[in-house]
């Protein structure tokens, strides 16, 4: 492997580390970036650049507690999902769970 091809995965490995720990952090992008003294628009652009790649999605469990003190923040009844790619899934108080099933399996094939 060349030294340059070796400095490319070391870019891309760090890059992929703090798009993680920014994704699990619940910042916003901008905070995220000040924290860890990172320039927003070469994040941004290797967020994109990773993006393009079809990197699987994985789906990260909620703790009820911060579910429901969101809502009541919200004042919102139900609970609204943003994708990556785009959809929103709005969820009223009461749904059918095997709806929503149907609905996130067609979402992992998209």
């Amino acid at each position: 492997m060349s030294e340059t091809e070796k400095k490319n995965q070391k870019l891309t490995q760090f890059w992929k580390y703090h798009i993680k720990q920014w994704s699990e952090s619940g910042m916003s992008q901008n905070a995220y970036c000040r924290q860890n003294d990172l320039r927003p628009n070469q994040f941004t652009y290797w967020k994109m650049k990773f993006k393009s790649q079809a990197l699987v999605p994985e789906f990260v469990q909620v703790p009820s507690t911060q579910i429901n003190q969101a809502l009541s923040l919200s004042g919102q009844k139900g609970l609204t999902l943003n994708t990556d790619n785009g959809f929103q899934i709005e969820i009223p108080d009461g749904f059918s769970q095997t709806t929503l099933a149907q609905v996130l399996q067609v979402l992992r094939r998209c």
